[in-house]
């Protein structure tokens, strides 16, 4: 046997705390929920779950989603149709908070667990895109419903676009008045809530494509605590519209989506150079992560003449990186195994499956797993008088460095038992329990991953039904059932292996004394129960955190002034006139002319001034900035807009605006009385007055 299967345990990292603390998080909603219903390995089927019902639910909300007045459409719909339409948006608004949870625990926990790299980083970076996906559909949701939560949105969104450059105009000066909106704006809004959805089922395809037999399906009792939970929290707190918006006051006291909104937050906390790093940073690290600290693998090779072409490798592939082919004698019409490098993990699991020798892994091959076998028993003392135990282990199933010699392939303080570490218990073929008997074991022992948590989705899953006759290769009928142990663990169980290990040592010596362990099998109203009650906890932070007022972006005592301008300054080089010639060598849109006369056309392209703004409030400095043209050559227009926090109260408002051109300089300037209430919002807009 070669050493790779040591190396495996050899170069394993410790769990750390966070790690560690997730598995104990996990075991203790085994004990409740047991492993079949433990909702923590269901995150991802929670979140396909979620989203089919926020697609259900908005189907229904678009039929009566009018973009005319989509305040009142939204308000109709709560109120005159409560006893459905307004069921349907509480549901359609908690699941969607429900989905943002789901999304980001199963993001953590497959970080933590370390499932992100080689063939799985299609599935990491789609998920990713698919969080991200959800925030932006979620937060235009709001918009939808334009009430003072949906202009705190509008606002606060505007603000954050203002800075990427691909925008010319900054979107603030889009929401200056009630009279600016329009209800384009709405319908382009709907249009991108409807396309992003599609957008999504793409992405979630994308997501399991490389996945055989995704769990997309939470199982029944689960869905049933779902749906109890959602319909429970819209009859009791049912999800209703602010005030309608209004873009002359300030929206104060507004009920707050964290899951939705903590972007906003963030961009109020800290500066703009700041927040674009973090958020730009922490995007960019998520996306290459699957190829940092990358370690080498090697796939799976098919031996070509072994195979038979049974395609049972290509069934219990988990990552379908094994494909059925017809070799190159086509006459014979025999299909055999190709295996697609780029998707392999080297679990071994195929390895299990074939029962002709025709695939191994290059360092880990099963004829040196059997040699390796014959070799550990025949070395056990003849004089022992405790049984051998061959025991079979999956390398992330425990934390083998403080419980093994694996020098000398032993467990610490049980010498009797010889292991043997592999990539995934998957990889246990029948025959390989055979030969453990042949060689001289008086049981196996086989240690895989908790049961629905297998690091390679389907290992311990395949090798119960191996075992049990259900899954061809089959084990031989000739061995003992009861001399064959099953255990899963996690890292954090180690003293269980030990445990559990001794017990079937006892077993072993006193057969007929001992009955083997059998699972009881819960109840599956008590789980159901327990899984509503779970469910509660989540709700409660969806509520909590989607309806308060925690945050106030404005307090009641502000006002706002905002300044609005447009301006086309005037070319840094002097407009010179063309010769006809010059005139006739230009294509007609490109000739432009600043002359009521259509017969002279000058050359007016290149480079715009800035302009240098000085805005004085109550006789006082408040900012001076330089504002440059807009385009790739700072030869558009020039777009300028602040918000000035005052006090209530009449204000004297001088706006000053300078450019740097030596002959005939600008000068502008502009002098106001301006009275603003509290809570009130004043536009200054100079875009025509010079």
């Amino acid at each position: 046997m070669n050493e790779a299967c040591y190396k495996i345990a050899e170069e394993q990292k410790p769990k750390t705390t966070p790690q560690r603390t997730l598995l104990y998080i996990e075991e203790y909603f085994n004990k409740i929920f047991t492993p079949q219903y433990n909702p923590l390995y269901y995150l991802g089927a929670i979140s396909c779950i979620l989203y089919l019902i926020i697609v259900i639910s908005g189907i229904y909300l678009f039929i009566f989603y009018r973009i005319g007045d989509p305040y009142l459409t939204v308000q109709n719909m709560t109120e005159k149709q409560w006893y459905f339409g307004g069921v349907m948006r509480s549901i359609h608004r908690y699941a969607s908070d429900g989905l943002i949870i789901a999304l980001t625990l199963h993001l953590i926990r497959e970080y933590l667990n370390r499932r992100y790299s080689h063939n799985r980083w299609l599935a990491w970076v789609t998920g990713v895109i698919l969080l991200i996906i959800t925030i932006i559909m979620g937060i235009i949701g709001y918009w939808l419903v334009w009430d003072e939560r949906a202009q705190l949105v509008a606002l606060k969104t505007a603000e954050i676009l203002n800075d990427i450059p691909i925008f010319i105009e900054p979107i603030s000066m889009s929401f200056l008045k009630n009279e600016s909106l329009h209800a384009l704006l709405f319908f382009v809004l709907h249009l991108v809530h409807l396309a992003l959805p599609v957008a999504l089922i793409i992405v979630i395809g994308l997501h399991v494509f490389r996945c055989s037999r995704p769990v997309i399906a939470t199982p029944k009792i689960m869905t049933y605590a779902i749906l109890i939970m959602l319909f429970a929290a819209a009859i009791i707190m049912p999800a209703k519209n602010a005030g309608r918006a209004d873009l002359s006051k300030l929206p104060i006291d507004i009920p707050f989506d964290w899951f939705y909104f903590f972007i906003f937050f963030l961009w109020e906390q800290i500066p703009k150079t700041i927040f674009w790093i973090i958020t730009t940073g922490i995007t960019i690290l998520l996306l290459i992560l699957p190829w940092t600290k990358r370690h080498k693998l090697h796939p799976a090779q098919v031996i070509l003449e072994n195979c038979t072409g049974c395609e049972q490798c290509n069934i219990d592939c988990p990552y379908e990186a094994i494909r059925m082919r017809f070799g190159s004698d086509r006459l014979l019409r025999r299909a055999e195994a190709t295996v697609i490098s780029e998707r392999c993990t080297s679990c071994g699991v195929c390895i299990g499956a074939c029962d002709f020798g025709a695939i191994n892994l290059p360092e880990i091959t099963e004829a040196g797993i059997k040699e390796e076998m014959v070799r550990l028993l025949s070395a056990s003392g003849q004089a022992d008088e405790r049984p051998k135990i061959l025991l079979l282990i999956c390398s992330h199933s425990d934390d083998m460095k403080d419980i093994t010699d694996i020098k000398n392939r032993f467990i610490k303080g049980m010498a009797n038992v010889k292991m043997i570490i592999l990539p995934c218990i998957g990889m246990v073929q029948p025959s390989m329990i055979e030969k453990g008997f042949e060689s001289g074991a008086d049981g196996v022992f086989l240690c895989g991953c908790l049961t629905n948590d297998c690091h390679y989705r389907e290992g311990n899953k395949w090798l119960h039904e191996r075992v049990a006759g259900g899954r061809f290769p089959f084990l031989s009928k000739a061995i003992d059932l009861r001399r064959i142990r099953e255990f899963h663990v996690s890292a954090i169980n180690t003293d269980k292996l030990i445990d559990e290990l001794r017990l079937f040592e006892e077993y072993l010596k006193k057969p007929d004394k001992m009955a083997q362990a059998a699972e009881s099998k819960a109840n599956g109203k008590r789980i159901l129960k327990r899984l509503t009650a779970f469910s509660a906890i989540p709700l409660f932070f969806i509520l909590f955190f989607s309806i308060r007022p925690i945050y106030p972006f404005y307090s009641k005592g502000d006002s706002l002034i905002k300044l609005a301008i447009k301006y086309s300054s005037r070319f840094k080089a002097e407009c010179r006139e063309l010769t006809e010639k010059e005139t006739e060598g230009k294509l007609r849109h490109m000739r432009k002319t600043e002359s009521p006369f259509s017969n002279m056309r000058m050359d007016c392209a290149g480079e715009r001034l800035p302009i240098s703004i000085e805005i004085s409030l109550d006789n006082k400095n408040i900012s001076t900035k330089t504002y440059y043209p807009s385009g790739m050559k700072n030869d558009g227009p020039t777009f300028v807009y602040d918000e000035i926090h005052a006090a209530p109260g009449m204000h004297k408002l001088i706006v000053k605006i300078k450019d740097s051109k030596e002959v005939n300089p600008l000068d502008y300037k502009f002098e106001k009385e301006v009275e603003i209430k509290s809570g009130e919002v004043a536009v200054i807009d100079l875009s025509n007055m010079f």
